[in-house]
Parts: C-alpha cells; structure tokens; sequence
C-alpha cells in the first residue's frame, strides 16, 4: 500500500474529521497514516487542532517534484537488542515497498563487555522521512531510550555537505560512541572509514 500524501505536505481536507465529528474544508498537513483505515492524522492549519481524515477526503494542493535529489551517508551503531525492536517493527509494516534495510552497504557485529552491537552503513541513499524502514528506525528511538538500549545514528549529506544530524543514546553504554567525524566517518581506535 503506497501512500498518497506525504508527512509535512500542505492539503486541503474537505470532509468529516473522526475525532471533531465535524465538516470541515480548510488546509491542513499531513502528520502522520494509519495504514489500517487507510486515514491520515491532518493537523488543521486555522486552529492548529489534529483529526483523522479519509484519504478520500483529502486533496493535493500544490504540484509535488517526485525527483529524488538529496543523498546522504548514513551510520548506525546499535544494541543489536534494539536492532531486533526495529526489525519486528519493519516487518509489521503493511508496506513492503523501497526497503532501505535490504540495501545496506556494510554490516558487521561486535562485541564488547559481553553485549552484542551492530554497525549499518549506507554510503549512498535516500534517507526520507517518508520511507517506512526510515520511519521505522527514527521512531524506535524514543521507545529504545525508554528501555535503557544503546545507539548512535550519523546522517551526513553527500549532495549538501554541509548537512549533519546525530541521535544518539549513549549515556548508559558508550560501546555504541565508536565514530568519529571528519571528512569521512571512521571507527575509533581501528582507523576504518566507513563513509
């Protein structure tokens, strides 16, 4: 099942909203689909309030660029515990389309301390919200930090350079700390560049 609207896309909803119970025609963005009753969670511009729509309520306002242009180099270092957590929650997703998990360039566990780790590199990819195995890992984060698992995540742009994000949760167990940045991202204390 493919979605029609992307998350952060200006619509214009034009129907009855599940929770208000009420008509409404405004424009809204798209926050979030429920792939069950194929909805979407629309936060409305006008009073900032969110509500569920139908899809078929919901209409595109300005023209979308499809053309994928932003690459990124991408690092994760994780508890392979919550390798796990992703992984059920990748497979429970109704949609099986573009899986950024079966096209990762190097994969290698480690062990420390008696834990196991996992390191995953994409060295060039389309790192988009809109991606459900994207989706899957940035959500997991929260629910991982809950129950005390290790990671640290690094997204550099390949085509804006300057661009750079880092999650990380390692307050608790810096066996996942192992990257250092530069020009490249290598592994501390071994010198292997990863990306």
């Amino acid at each position: 099942m493919k979605n029609r609207f992307r998350k952060g896309e200006v619509v214009l909803v034009d129907g009855i909203g599940k929770i208000s119970e009420k008509k409404h025609r405004q424009l809204g963005i798209i926050e979030a689909k429920e792939y069950y009753y194929n909805e979407y969670l629309v936060t409305l511009i006008s009073d900032k309030t969110e509500d569920w729509f139908r899809e078929k309520d919901i209409k595109i306002v300005m023209e979308r660029n499809f053309k994928k242009q932003e690459k990124f180099k991408v690092v994760l270092a994780i508890d392979i515990r919550g390798l796990e957590i992703i992984e059920r929650k990748i497979k429970k997703m109704p949609n099986k389309h573009n899986n950024i998990f079966n096209k990762i360039d190097i994969y290698k566990e480690y062990q420390a301390y008696g834990k196991q780790y996992a390191i995953l590199v994409w060295t060039s990819t389309y790192w988009s919200e809109n991606n459900f195995v994207v989706n899957c890992i940035q959500s997991s984060f929260k629910e991982l930090r809950k129950q005390n698992i290790a990671y640290k995540e690094i997204i550099i742009g390949e085509t804006n350079p300057d661009y750079m994000k880092i999650f990380e949760f390692i307050d608790n167990d810096s066996n996942v700390d192992i990257f250092e940045i530069c020009q490249k991202i290598k592994i501390k204390n071994v010198g292997g560049i990863l990306v």
